[in-house]
């Protein structure tokens, strides 16, 4: 928006008008609080009358009075001031305001004659989901006569200015400039008024609401002057789970004066009295749903009720969890890179998994003797996405001598939450015997594993052909249940059972070998090379063939002048038409081979490539339009070769008489490397029959009554769809279910959310680690998970869907990365998550393209911005700016194919 058009005040007008104006009504305008305001309002939510003057407003106003000086600061703020403090204060409060905001601060007091009013200030980087101004700014109530609230609104704009703010900068240093708006409300008199917490921010339950009450108004609730009643509600579960009714206090609100009017005594039957009836939080807590759902990450929300109407008086997120009832550890580690915790998981993705880790796990541990019993739970779900019980894993593990829990964690890409090692096992005569048992039995399993993977895979291929053969359409209901059952009580399980057991075992095997290698003068720096040059790994394959076709289409310049040139919409048409031209016929091929594969392949709504088209139609486009140079074929054989020196290496870092020992053993390690990515490939081919089986059954069940709309079958647990196919659940129950699970999962689809949980982890999970490492001046250090050190430009990417903004020889930055993403892998030059570990899926493929990357680098898209030129050394594990110049990374031009063909 031009600087020119923007508006000093805004009233909810601007909402109601014909145009887009109400996208951008947001924090840079109005500040947090008015943006917040003016969401609500536009969601539907009962919020007092207000009007808002801009963050442009007080700008114009400083203009107006010749205080340049303070808008430069605004600009390029920092702790120290252009001049004194009360110069500033004493300058502000004498302005002279411009006369279009008096004007239209006039118009909207001229609407409530006989209302007071609240006056708040609201920061442009104030109530923000990484970092919060909360309580820092001015706020006045209870005024009416115009002069009195031009004189709120100078005191708002000059508390931007006041010691705490300034503490905080020098706390929190901010590189955006900073603005104040105003926000100018009716004020409600409020006879019961309070805060709710969306999700309980003390115990961490993401489903229980915590509400403080108080009688009157709110504001002697937050600024301590009494004692709030203290509610909580589960509301999945629609229960009151805890309630602490306070003894009230002698300092009340009277509504016609002036707030915390001291009170002699208050009325008898209050004294004791609960401020909110049980029918009365259930209203609330249904209220704040809509809201938390709205807005899709939890809310602290200020309320206020007046007779029978609740009042939504501001909503800001919450910015830090505390997690005292939830016990034990539990972590995203491997979850986030497998793709079932990269993005909120729905409930029946959640459901499949759990399945499979709380049988697999357990008896994982059960089969090294580590645990007598199978029991317990290994999974849970936390705002939205899938956790493992990292906790119990580690107290079992910690039986063999020899455990590292500082190396455990590292190993997973878990920031360590203790001092020191943290848990180390204990070497006596039983510790020594469990784990020499627990050593034979991984020996054997995997051994008895590797011979009997191809028979598997032959079987599971042979399984996945008669699935391909079953006309869906053509089956009765009966028999589609039947079919149902069948694939999610013996083939699914079959299938993900054996490869969750192969991921533990090489897991183990990879972690021993490592182990005894660094027992050796073997570089620890070329470990990562032993791992790569895998031949025909399953995961290269899309990537590779999408170059072939590439190089065939190169050779004909009418073929390649029909893939730059036509819309991707018409290409798809061609291929769907059977065109046999600008070979098409061999993107069929390719979709029949590949289509088994997604964008985001542990995401059942997400549609798989067959159904995608022109998703790979644009991949292709998009490979068309690189270099040569990004070509991952030559790229791996190089990789083979690297392979081929660091085994070598490896093998003259022994004795003559240790070396044919450690090549069996590596060469162990490398084989199950490659036989775990070919049973996740089938695994995702299984992944591909469950999405088209679940949609044809939400088709009969459409019909049925039991679901309402399209996906409703993904918000449906497992359980709950094998309960429907046995006729063992009516529809109320069913339509019941699918709402509250999809309130919880939209409740959660915008949060960031913690990659550790559990009460050893304190205020907000392991994100509170990220703030703390190493200073970005030094570097940033995390797990070398591919070899090599190159310097570019860093594309902060956010997820999946915005990986469209990267361009050849970007290095990407983003939280995690998962299948979906090998496409995009070729044209990077590297690769740094926050997340992972050397075994991960990106480790892997940068591995094989030859790329470095470094993993498990907390809080690296916060602290490293887009366009930022940084160093990534894969060897050592390390990533630090670049004395380079950041600049854009617009190639397009010099890397168009019809430039180098």
């Amino acid at each position: 928006m031009s600087e020119l058009i923007q508006p000093l005040v805004l009233n909810l007008d601007a909402l109601n008008a014909k145009n887009d104006s109400d996208d951008n009504i947001g924090a840079p305008l109005v500040g947090g609080k008015g943006a917040s305001l003016f969401q609500l309002v536009k969601d539907g939510m009962p919020v007092p009358e207000f009007c808002c003057l801009t963050s442009h407003a007080f700008v114009e106003t400083l203009k107006a009075n010749r205080h340049e000086s303070l808008v430069s600061w605004l600009n390029k703020p920092s702790n120290t001031l252009p001049i004194d403090r009360s110069t500033i204060e004493k300058k502000i409060r004498d302005c002279v305001l411009p006369e279009q905001i008096i004007k239209q601060v006039t118009l909207f007091l001229e609407k409530y004659p006989n209302d007071t009013f609240a006056v708040r200030s609201s920061g442009t980087v104030e109530d923000g989901a990484d970092a919060s101004f909360a309580g820092l700014f001015e706020t006045v109530l209870n005024v009416s006569a115009p002069e009195d609230i031009y004189s709120a609104i100078k005191d708002c704009w000059a508390s931007l200015f006041n010691e705490r703010v300034q503490v905080y900068l020098d706390r929190n240093p901010s590189s955006a400039p900073l603005g104040i708006a105003v926000v100018l409300q009716r004020l409600v008199c409020s006879e019961k008024s309070g805060v709710l917490f969306s999700v309980d921010p003390v115990k961490g339950h993401d489903t229980n609401m915590l509400i403080e009450a108080c009688f009157g108004l709110g504001e002697a609730l937050v600024s301590g002057q009494v004692t709030p009643d203290q509610y909580r509600y589960d509301w999945y579960n629609e229960s009151e789970t805890e309630r602490t009714i306070a003894e009230k206090e002698v300092i009340c609100k009277r509504y016609n004066e002036a707030p915390f009017v001291r009170v002699e005594a208050l009325e008898n039957e209050l004294a004791s009295q609960p401020v909110l009836s049980l029918d009365e939080i259930r209203e609330l807590v249904a209220l704040s749903l809509r809201i938390q759902v709205a807005t899709k990450f939890p809310v602290d929300i200020e309320w206020g009720k007046v007779g029978d109407k609740f009042y939504i008086l501001q909503s800001r997120p919450i910015t830090q969890f505390g997690y005292a009832d939830i016990k034990g550890e539990w972590t995203t580690a491997d979850f986030r890179d497998g793709g079932v915790s990269s993005s909120v998981c729905t409930p029946y993705m959640a459901s499949l998994y759990k399945s499979i880790i709380d049988v697999s796990m357990g008896g994982y541990l059960q089969t090294l003797k580590l645990k007598k019993y199978n029991e317990g739970e290994w999974q849970r779900s936390f705002f939205g996405r899938p956790y493992w019980n990292l906790g119990e894993a580690k107290k079992n593990l910690a039986k063999i001598p020899g455990f590292n829990e500082r190396a455990f964690d590292e190993g997973l890409g878990i920031a360590p939450s203790y001092e020191g090692d943290g848990v180390v096992a204990k070497t006596t005569p039983s510790t020594l015997y469990t784990g020499l048992r627990a050593l034979l039995i991984i020996q054997s399993n995997c051994r008895k594993q590797l011979r009997d993977a191809p028979q598997f895979a032959d079987e599971q291929k042979n399984r996945l052909s008669e699935l391909s053969s079953v006309s869906l359409s053509a089956l009765n209901t009966e028999s589609l249940f039947n079919l149902y059952q069948q694939l999610m009580k013996v083939d699914y399980p079959r299938s993900e059972s054996t490869y969750f057991n192969f991921i533990y075992d090489n897991s183990n095997l990879n972690a021993l070998f490592k182990e005894d290698v660094e027992k050796t003068s073997f570089d620890m720096n070329l470990y990562p090379s032993l791992l790569s040059g895998l031949s025909s790994v399953s995961h290269m394959a899309p990537v590779e063939d999408m170059w072939g076709l590439r190089e065939t289409i190169a050779k004909s310049e009418v073929d390649l002048s029909y893939w730059t040139k036509t819309d991707a919409s018409l290409i798809v048409g061609d291929i769907q038409s059977k065109s046999d031209k600008y070979q098409l016929d061999k993107v069929r091929s390719y979709l029949a081979k590949f289509g088994h594969h997604s964008k985001q392949e542990l995401d059942l709504m997400v549609p798989r490539y067959w159904e995608d088209i022109e998703y790979v139609v644009n991949q292709l486009k998009q490979t068309i339009n690189q270099p040569i140079a990004n070509d991952p074929r030559p790229r791996n054989s190089e990789q083979s070769a690297k392979a081929k020196d660091a085994c070598e290496a490896l093998l003259n870092s022994v004795s003559f008489i240790k070396r044919k020992s450690i090549a069996k053993r590596l060469k162990q390690v490398r084989e199950f490397l490659w036989w775990r990515e070919e049973l996740r490939d089938l695994s995702t081919k299984f992944y591909m029959y469950v999405r088209k089986i679940s949609l044809e059954l939400e088709a009969r069940l459409l019909d049925q009554g039991y679901l309402k709309s399209k996906n409703d079958i993904f918000f449906l647990s497992m359980n709950d769809v094998l309960s429907i196919t046995a006729g063992d659940v009516d529809t109320g129950v069913i339509h019941k279910t699918i709402a509250k699970n999809k309130a919880y999962y939209q409740s959660f689809a915008d949060f960031e959310i913690p990659d550790e949980i559990g009460e050893r982890y304190g205020a907000f999970g392991n994100l509170s680690a990220e703030m703390s490492t190493v200073p970005a001046e030094s570097g940033f250090a995390g797990v070398a998970g591919s070899p090599g050190v190159v310097t570019g430009v860093a594309r902060v990417i956010a997820n999946i869907h915005d990986a469209d903004r990267l361009q050849p020889g970007d290095i990407l930055v983003t939280r995690c990365t998962d299948p979906g993403w090998t496409p995009k892998f070729a044209m990077l030059s590297g690769v740094v998550t926050e997340t992972g570990g050397i075994l991960s899926h990106a480790a892997v493929i940068c591995r094989e393209y030859g790329m470095p990357a470094v993993l498990a680098v907390k809080g690296a898209t916060k602290n490293i911005k887009d366009g930022d030129v940084i160093t990534v050394n894969g060897s050592a594990g390390v990533v630090s700016f670049s004395d380079v110049e950041s600049e854009s990374s617009d190639v397009n031009d010099k890397n168009n194919l019809l430039d180098v063909a």
